[in-house]
């Protein structure tokens, strides 16, 4: 909130609409994630404003689903959500997403093709969204947005490699000791079936991998 009423009082907001409309959708976290990952300034923010919402997604409601097309990413900023695909009738999880990551079918995003994965919430959760059309006019207009875009990208592409080679190389005991050191949330919502897929074990073997803690 800190930060927020800093950038108002800086702009100098005096339609309270329009003020009230910042303090919803640019939360703290938000903001400090576009201010580490790019130079703005309180205005050049201001300006993207039109371009959020932050959305409601009920517990079990899809943020995206496949076989569709995804045409917005988003940042998530309460609740939890889960990414999964399905193959023979059994779903795979392959991430968390937990508030402060971005929640995105990124290959459907970028290359308008139906999604193969989907995010659907765990929990109520709330997620600051924004179209693929609004976001590319805010590359064309700024390479302080485009600078965001890349990054983002990297890190989602260098998360997924970790969570590769962790599969490859750590035993299972392993995954579920760093699963536990990162996820701690996850394990008080996730039903332990969706946990075990994201670790790549079978439901038993992680029940025995808790049991001998």
């Amino acid at each position: 909130m800190k930060i927020i009423m800093y950038f108002c009082n800086f702009i100098g907001f005096n339609n309270l609409t329009i003020f009230n409309q910042y303090l919803w959708i640019m939360t703290d976290a938000f903001l400090n994630l576009l201010i580490s990952l790019a130079p703005f300034t309180e205005n050049e923010l201001a300006d993207a404003l039109p371009y959020y919402q932050r959305i409601p997604v009920k517990k079990n409601d899809y943020f995206s689903k496949a076989g569709r097309i995804s045409d917005r990413i988003g940042f998530v900023s309460s609740g939890l959500l889960r990414s999964f695909y399905t193959i023979k009738g059994k779903e795979v999880t392959t991430f968390f997403l937990t508030p402060g990551t971005i929640a995105a079918s990124l290959v459907s995003f970028l290359e308008v093709k139906p999604a193969i994965e989907n995010i659907q919430a765990l929990e109520e959760s709330e997620v600051i969204v924004i179209s693929r059309k609004h976001l590319f006019q805010l590359y064309e207009g700024n390479w302080k947005w485009q600078q965001v875009g890349r990054i983002l990208i990297e890190n989602y592409y260098v998360k997924m490699e970790y969570r590769s080679l962790s599969l490859q190389n750590q035993s299972a005991q392993e995954r579920y000791k760093q699963f536990v050191i990162e996820y701690p949330e996850v394990l008080k919502v996730a039903p332990q079936h969706q946990i075990a897929s994201f670790l790549g074990i079978a439901p038993e073997t992680l029940s025995r991998i808790r049991k001998a803690k």
